[in-house]
């Protein structure tokens, strides 16, 4: 009789999002058929925005405290080399995206005036908590989620196309498309890699389910008024 399969790390994460993790999915499933997509497209990019200019300091943070328990925790000192090197792949996607949508004719200071719902800040804020406060492994799950579900080339055509924006505005939308898959196969590999106890996996699904259930707030609460396109 053959020995049961032992799942790696990186396959019980993507079970407890499977499992549990759906609401982001359906979220923006939802949203793409939304009746008012050309009104309601200019906030959702700026939301995008949002999310991603928070996405390398975060990653930051976590390198540090990661860092600073590493003589205690052997599994620190590899979240410490991971998180770095992925926020630095991370730290100029945000500006690009500002530079799209200001060449799509946006207005660069409204985009940047335009506050942060307290969605956003919940859907980013309980990770700067847990990174600070508990255990940065936790971070792994929000990683998991975010760049889980990267947008085809068919749906940033249609979107381009049904939305009414400019080809610019989906520049660095399209780029994460292509480079996502890579970094999902990077995430695997460092967390198969990493030694991760069985209680941090359920932390780390922990954090995943929260960040899909706030990815989705934060998408079906959006209207088209979550964004002037003029700066006061």
């Amino acid at each position: 009789m053959n020995a049961p399969q032992t799942l790696t790390n990186s396959q019980i994460i993507r079970a407890k999002i499977a499992i549990g993790g759906g609401a982001a999915h359906h979220a923006f499933s939802e949203f793409w058929q939304r009746p008012d997509l050309p009104q309601v497209m200019p906030a959702m990019m700026v939301l995008i925005h949002q999310i991603m200019r928070a996405t390398a300091p975060l990653m930051e943070t976590a390198s540090r405290r990661a860092a600073e328990l590493a003589d205690q925790d052997p599994l620190c000192a590899r979240l410490a080399e991971y998180f770095q090197e992925h926020a630095e792949e991370e730290a100029p996607h945000p500006s690009w995206h500002l530079n799209d949508l200001e060449a799509a004719g946006f207005s660069r200071e409204a985009v940047l005036d335009t506050m942060p719902l307290p969605d956003v800040a919940a859907l980013l804020g309980a990770q700067y908590y847990w990174v600070h406060h508990f255990h940065p492994v936790m971070l792994l799950g929000s990683i998991a989620v975010l760049e889980g579900n990267p947008p085809t080339m068919e749906l940033c055509d249609r979107l381009e196309q049904e939305s009414g924006l400019k080809a610019e505005a989906f520049r660095t939308y399209r780029f994460h498309g292509e480079v996502d898959p890579h970094h999902i196969k990077e995430f695997d590999e460092a967390v198969d890699g990493m030694p991760i106890t069985p209680r941090q996996l359920g932390l780390i699904g922990v954090s995943a389910l929260y960040t899909s259930n706030a990815l989705a707030d934060c998408v079906r609460r959006l209207s088209p008024s979550d964004y002037e396109p003029v700066s006061p």
